[in-house]
């Protein structure tokens, strides 16, 4: 073999040797770039689901839910409390604490995900309602005179009968009269009794009301007077 020969021989091997060498660097790179981890640093997002009733309204049967959003490791525990209650942990089927009465209330809470990233506390103002209706009857006139604490009107008295709740809806409103049955009223918030009470015949009148908001809170309202026939 002469010197030309072996002098090509010898760059031909040096090109196969570079040529592997980079193509086992290459898939050397690759598979560190497949197994490379990226780790989960960015904490979760809560929001607090308004009720059925509208806003953050609850009655004593209402459940507490959230909306998280965790892309990444996914979420371990939601935690939030009530005014100065101890913290509890969501599972979306807690109501509101029996000892808390009707009124505002601070609910706090924040969601932790698998990589213990935990988001910054937030708060929402929060309602429960656990009290019904507030009943009230109007009549047209006034008494003309009282018998033994009962009020007494002449034959042609109206009466009006209102529901009202400062938090939700008026759900029914329902009355009786005397020993009659419950009637429910067409109209929740609203009754007319001047046409039945002109069909009855006792003097002594005695009308048991019952109204019921969104949460069924109920209220139970009676009115006792004498017509003088």
């Amino acid at each position: 073999m002469d010197t030309s020969t072996r002098i090509l021989s010898f760059i031909f091997l040096f090109v196969s040797l570079a040529t592997s060498a980079q193509l086992a660097f290459e898939g050397s790179s690759e598979s560190v770039k497949s197994d490379k981890v990226v780790k989960d640093i960015t904490a979760p997002r809560t929001d607090l689901l308004r009720t059925e009733a509208g806003e953050f309204i609850y009655g004593p049967a209402t459940r507490i839910k959230f909306k998280i959003i965790e892309e990444e490791s996914g979420i371990a525990t939601t935690n939030f409390k009530i005014a100065d209650l101890p913290y509890m942990k969501s599972d979306g089927r807690q109501m509101v604490p029996h000892q808390l009465s009707d009124g505002v209330y601070r609910m706090e809470y924040y969601s932790v995900d698998k990589e213990g990233n935990q988001e910054q506390i937030r708060v929402d103002k929060i309602y429960i309602d656990k009290i019904g209706p507030k009943v009230s009857a109007g009549f047209n006139s006034s008494p003309s005179s009282f018998e033994n604490g009962l009020p007494i009107f002449s034959s042609d008295i109206q009466l009006v009968v209102e529901a009202v709740d400062e938090q939700v809806k008026v759900q029914k409103l329902t009355y009786k009269i005397n020993n009659g049955p419950i009637v429910k009223s067409n109209n929740a918030e609203f009754i007319d009794l001047t046409e039945e009470l002109r069909k009855i015949n006792s003097e002594l009148i005695k009308i048991e009301i019952y109204a019921y908001d969104t949460f069924y809170n109920l209220s139970k309202e009676v009115v006792e007077f004498k017509i003088m026939k």
